[in-house]
């Protein structure tokens, strides 16, 4: 009895000591996972299945109110699983800088919208050898994002979770089928962690260096 009472105390207690409300500037690093595809032009011809692929990099926001703007600096793996009418694997490398727009309806959720550039880092200028993945035949892609992100201001001040989905917008491959081309674009559903640098300064300077 006497733990179940020091349990609710702390769950009363906690809330109102972290709470640290989002300040002007924040930065810092973000990392995540994509569950990605490949959506053919042509769905009878080829059979493409998801891939879990890795992202990383570093945020930046600007919070205005009820509004955020995140432009970001991130690497990204994106691609499919090819099942026929050859069976290989598309690993596509970007480098990419989205540029996410919020608006909080309510406390700590924000829901966003936003543009992504990408640039290849594994441009595939010839068909590759059998023991390595296909990369993307295009240089560039452009894609139109939509998600949300959840400030977990409460227990972890320092944390937000990131759930997005990403249309590509381009066609990414120059492959060909014989003489017909394949046409591919990207689509991935990511999920992603940040921290803010910006408000562990704060935190140490209300409440000092965490201790271990």
């Amino acid at each position: 009895m006497q733990s179940l009472r020091v349990l609710v105390l702390l769950l009363f207690t906690l809330p109102a000591v972290a709470q640290i409300k989002p300040r002007l500037f924040e930065f810092g690093p973000k990392a995540g996972l994509n569950l990605s595809n490949l959506s053919p032009s042509d769905t009878i011809t080829y059979n493409v299945k998801p891939a879990f692929g890795l992202q990383g990099g570093i945020f930046t926001r600007l919070n205005l109110g009820k509004f955020s703007l995140q432009p970001e600096f991130i690497y990204q793996a994106k691609g499919a699983n090819m099942k026929k009418p050859l069976s290989a694997k598309h690993t596509y490398r970007y480098f990419s800088t989205p540029v996410m727009v919020g608006y909080s309806p309510i406390k700590h959720l924000y829901i966003e919208a936003g543009y992504e550039k990408s640039w290849a880092l594994n441009r595939m200028r010839e068909i590759p050898t059998l023991n390595k993945p296909y990369g993307p035949g295009k240089p560039q892609d452009e894609s139109f994002i939509v998600g949300a992100r959840i400030n977990l201001l409460d227990m972890f001040s320092l944390f937000s979770i990131n759930l997005r989905y990403v249309h590509g917008l381009r066609n990414v491959s120059e492959l060909k089928h014989g003489t017909l081309p394949m046409e591919f674009s990207n689509r991935s559903f990511q999920v992603s962690a940040s921290y803010t640098f910006s408000e562990q300064y704060l935190w140490n300077k209300k409440f000092g260096p965490k201790k271990k």
